[in-house]
C-alpha cells in the first residue's frame, strides 16, 4: 500500500541509533493503516436508530475535532512514539444533516506523504451520544494537502466514499468535559497481523486528541496496536510568521 512507502521513506531520515525503537513505532503506525483495507460501499444515511438531529447540537465536539495537533511533544520524553501530524478540517457544511470532517496524518519529518487519510462523518442519535464514521476516499493521495488547500476536495462527493462498516464510534461527553469513546468490541473485523478485531478508542478535548487501537485475535490476545496509552496529539500554538 502506499503508506508502507512513505514510513520506510521517512524510517531512512533516523539515526540507526534509535533504528529499533522507530521500527516498532512505525509498524504500529502501518498496522493501523492496513487493517482497514477493505472497506464496504458508501451508505447515505444511518439507520432509523440513529436519526440525525441538528448539526449544532454536535458542538463543542466539532470545534474541538479541527485544527492542527502535533505528538512531537509526546515522542520528545516517550521513544516508543514517533513525532506525527494530525490535520482535521470541516468539509461540506450541512450535507444531508451530518458533520463532516477531512483528516489527515503524517510524519512530522515527511509532510508531503501522509500516512492516513480519512473522512469522518458524525451524527446525534436519540441516547445523545455522536455517532462518528469512518469512510475512505479513492485515490486519496490526490487530496493530500487538502486541509490547507480545501479546494483540492472540490472533485470528491460523498457517494464516492466506502464506509468502515462496523468500525463507527460512539462518543460520549465526559464528566471532565472531554469526549471519548470507541468502536463496539468484535465488530470492526480485521485480518492482518494475526488479528481477528480491531477496537478503536479515542478521546477529543479542547486542546488534544487521543489515538489508540488494540488488534486481538478469536482467543481475546492482543496481537498489535498503539503502544502505552496511544498516540496523544497536542493542539499546535501557530508561532509568529506561520
Amino acid at each position: 500500500m502506499a503508506p508502507f512507502a512513505h514510513i520506510i521513506a521517512a524510517m531512512k531520515l533516523i539515526r540507526k541509533d534509535s533504528m529499533t525503537s522507530l521500527m516498532a513505532t512505525l509498524c504500529g503506525l502501518l498496522l493501523s493503516c492496513l487493517a482497514w483495507a477493505a472497506p464496504t460501499p458508501f451508505v447515505t444515511t444511518p439507520p432509523d436508530s440513529t436519526t440525525t438531529a441538528p448539526s449544532a447540537s454536535m458542538e463543542p465536539l466539532l470545534s474541538w475535532f479541527t485544527g492542527e495537533f502535533s505528538s512531537r511533544e509526546q515522542a520528545s520524553y516517550d521513544h516508543r512514539f514517533t513525532s506525527a501530524e494530525l490535520r482535521l478540517v470541516e468539509i461540506w457544511p450541512g450535507y444531508k444533516g451530518f458533520r463532516w470532517v477531512y483528516a489527515e496524518q503524517f510524519l512530522t519529518e515527511r509532510a508531503v506523504r501522509p500516512f492516513r487519510q480519512r473522512i469522518y462523518r458524525f451524527s446525534l442519535v436519540p441516547d445523545g451520544r455522536i455517532l462518528m464514521a469512518e469512510l475512505t476516499m479513492p485515490r486519496a493521495i490526490d487530496f493530500a494537502g487538502a486541509w490547507r488547500q480545501p479546494e483540492l476536495l472540490d472533485s470528491l462527493t460523498p457517494q464516492q466514499l466506502s464506509l468502515r462498516q462496523g468500525c463507527e464510534i460512539w462518543l460520549t461527553r465526559q464528566p471532565s468535559g472531554e469526549y471519548a469513546g470507541h468502536s463496539k468490541v468484535g465488530s470492526c473485523s480485521t485480518n492482518f497481523g494475526g488479528a481477528s478485531t480491531l477496537v478503536q478508542y479515542l478521546w477529543i478535548g479542547p486542546h488534544s486528541v487521543r489515538l489508540l487501537d488494540r488488534a486481538y485475535d478469536t482467543e481475546a490476545h492482543q496481537r498489535w496496536g498503539s503502544p502505552g496509552e496511544g498516540y496523544v496529539y497536542l493542539r499546535r500554538v501557530k508561532q509568529r510568521g506561520e
